[in-house]
Order: structure tokens, then C-alpha cells, then sequence
């Protein structure tokens, strides 16, 4: 029997109605509308992806109800809220604010939050006459101001921490951060000067989490973090695939992240590396049809974004499976596995049920667990986080 694992998955705020879509794209604009755009691009390409549950707003409790149910069952622990703050206040905040925080059977998961540092883009893509693809710039990009920065996670910690339900690893809150900022120095001051605020609050400091640029971000320890993971893998190793490979196998891919670059970003910092898996990977969603060009196949030329193919609920089970004996093999404390994403169907991760394969890849995920997904409860060879 292994030692206690927690699985904690991120959860992306593009679908609902928010404040910030409503002033970029109009009213009740979310990215369902790219969803029921998308079309296949070449024969047997799994698009669009049809949510087998519907478009359900995330912005109400009566979704994040049926979300803490589906996720429980079947193994999941934490949502991590990818969180924003533009223009000096929090942005596509409605789905955890008015759904998740307000929903009645909360208590049965854990949450916390991702301090996202990325622009926010103009999903809005149009094709030039003569051919090339324009998307327009960012619609809303933060401060890296240090006292913008501190702001806005001040006001995280003030907000949010207090929650009997906030996900604590050894006693302390966790906040997720995209993307380290700034220099070492001031970085490391920063993220001081926050765990002190939250010991005023009386909280016992803050677990600091790297996620995404964090893993090639040297001196990462020295900037004050207490962990690191990635937000999706498939995605950045994926450009590492020969080029030759137009739309890439993701049973392939998926052992190539667990056999090479999970040791290899394990060695890069002296801190709890936690694996990060992922249902899939397919952006097709938020780009127009590229027309393929003739010649050798190459990627960068066609398709031109990242397709994976072959993201079978088996596919994925041996994924949870691997990050699990990475776990085992590291005696990695504590052991935590990420798992990106919850439901950003627009890139093609998503462990929501679809119509492709319906609850497949949660049954997947309970199966690796060794949890019966009708009742949720433990079959007695791992020990789940959170149960």
C-alpha cells in the first residue's frame, strides 16, 4: 500500500459569463462559442468536443455541485482555480466566487488558487488576403509592478486562506504562481513579505508552488518556493517531438515525459517535484483552419499548433499510473500528482466527460487510484489524499 496521495487539478475560468469577456467580446461571450465552431481539420480528428453534460455555466453553484461530486468519486482531491488580476482587481473570478465558493456540497473538495501571471488574448483569430493568420494583441495584460504584484496576492491571501476547505500541505495554505517574476532577490522578498502577512492572519506561513516556467527557472529554492510542477507538459515537450510528426501520438508522448523529463526536471531544484499529467492537448479550438501545404510534412508548417491524437481514457490511465510509481520511485514527500486540467476544452485537456468518450477518462483516473467510481471509496491498494 503507498503512502497518502493527493491529486489536485487545475480548473480554467473560460466558461461562464464574465465581466472581462463581456468588455472584450460582448454579452454572455464564453468559450463555449469557439467550442461549437471547431471542425475537424483532417479525417479522424476528434473535433469539435462536445461536453456530455452540456455548456454548463460555471459562474453558478448548481454546476460546481455536480463538478464537486464527479470529482470526488472519482479521485480527485483539490481544485486549483487559475486566478487573475487585471487593471488593479481580480478577473475571471465569477466561476470560483459566485460557482464553486457558493456551492452547497463544497466540503467535499479542497481548493486553492493559481496566481496567474499571462496576458489574457484576443482568442479572436483572422486570416489575411494573403494567406498568413493574424491574431490581435492581448486584450488585457498584468502589472509586474512588485507593488502591483503584492496587491493583488495580498488580496488572494486575505480572501481566500481563511476557508476551513483552502489546500494546506504541512499546515500551510498553498498558492500556485504561474510564472516566476522578477529577480531573484526581489522575488524571494516578496513572496517573505507575503508568508508574513499570512502569519499575522494566523496562518502557519504559505507553501509556495511553482507551475510552468518555474521548471526552467534557475535559483528556483533561492526565490522562495516550496515546490514545483508543471501546468501541462504535453504542450512544451511536444515542440521537442521530431518535427516530421504533424499531429503527435499521445501514448508516445505521455511515456517520453514520464521515462526522460520527469527525472530530468526532478534533478533541476533542490525542492518536492510534483509529475503533472494531462487527458490531452489540442488548441485547435482558438485557431481557423490551416490549409496544409504541399512538401515534406513539418510541423511548425502544418499543422502549425499542437495536435495529440490517440488520448484514449486507457492512454491516460497508464499516464496516472506512471506519475503514481514516479511518486514511488522518488519517495517524493509530499506526494502529490497535478493533473491539467479539470475543463479547458478549448485545448483539449479536460477530464469532464464528452461525447467522445464519456466518463472514460474520470474512470480511468478512479481505476488508477483503485477507487470504486460509483461510491468513491478506496479498494484497498492506495491511500488517496483528502478521503
Amino acid at each position: 500500500m503507498t503512502r497518502q496521495t493527493t491529486i489536485a487539478c487545475y480548473t480554467f475560468p473560460g466558461f461562464h459569463p464574465s465581466h472581462l469577456n463581456r468588455q472584450i467580446f460582448g454579452t454572455a461571450w464564453s468559450e463555449y462559442v469557439l467550442m461549437r465552431g471547431a471542425r475537424p481539420w483532417f479525417p479522424g480528428h476528434n473535433q469539435p468536443r462536445v461536453p456530455a453534460l452540456g455548456e454548463l455555466d460555471e459562474s453558478q453553484p448548481a454546476t460546481w455541485e455536480l463538478y464537486n461530486d464527479l470529482a470526488s468519486r472519482h479521485g480527485v482531491d483539490v481544485f486549483i482555480h487559475d486566478w487573475y488580476w487585471f487593471d488593479g482587481q481580480p478577473a475571471m473570478h465569477e466561476a470560483l466566487e459566485s460557482g464553486f465558493l457558493r456551492s452547497s456540497n463544497r466540503e467535499k473538495m479542497k481548493f486553492a488558487i493559481m496566481w496567474t501571471n499571462h496576458d489574457w488574448p484576443t482568442w479572436i483569430e483572422t486570416r489575411r488576403p494573403d494567406g498568413s493568420y493574424h491574431r490581435p494583441c492581448a486584450a488585457r495584460s498584468p502589472s509586474h509592478s512588485p507593488a502591483e504584484v503584492y496587491r493583488s496576492m495580498a488580496y488572494a491571501v486575505a480572501r481566500y486562506l481563511h476557508d476551513p476547505n483552502y489546500w494546506r500541505i504541512d499546515g500551510k495554505p498553498v498558492i500556485v504562481i504561474f510564472w516566476p517574476f522578477g529577480e531573484v532577490e526581489e522575488c524571494r522578498r516578496l513572496l517573505d513579505d507575503l508568508r508574513d502577512l499570512a502569519r499575522r492572519m494566523g496562518h502557519e506561513g504559505i507553501h509556495f508552488h511553482a507551475a510552468h516556467g518555474g521548471l526552467l527557472t534557475d535559483r528556483l529554492a533561492e526565490r522562495g518556493f516550496d515546490s514545483y510542477a508543471h501546468y501541462n507538459p504535453l504542450g512544451d515537450v511536444s515542440n521537442h517531438r521530431p518535427i516530421e510528426e504533424e499531429v503527435i501520438d499521445y501514448p508516445t508522448l505521455a511515456a517520453q515525459i514520464a521515462e526522460t523529463y520527469w527525472p530530468r526536471w526532478n534533478a533541476l531544484h533542490p525542492l518536492p517535484f510534483f509529475p503533472t499529467i494531462s487527458p490531452g492537448f489540442d488548441w485547435t479550438p482558438r485557431m481557423l483552419p490551416r490549409v496544409r501545404p504541399a512538401g515534406p510534412s513539418d510541423r511548425n508548417r502544418w499543422p502549425g499548433c499542437t495536435i495529440l491524437k490517440n488520448d484514449t481514457p486507457a492512454a491516460f490511465g497508464s499516464f496516472v499510473r506512471s506519475a503514481l510509481d514516479f511518486l514511488d520511485a522518488n519517495r517524493t514527500d509530499p506526494r502529490v500528482v497535478v493533473i491539467g486540467c479539470w475543463n479547458e476544452w478549448t485545448e483539449g485537456h479536460y477530464l469532464l466527460p464528452d461525447l467522445t468518450y464519456g466518463y472514460g477518462k474520470l474512470q480511468a483516473l478512479a481505476a488508477a487510484l483503485d477507487l470504486d467510481a460509483e461510491t468513491g471509496r478506496n479498494l484497498g491498494n492506495t491511500v488517496p489524499g483528502n478521503r
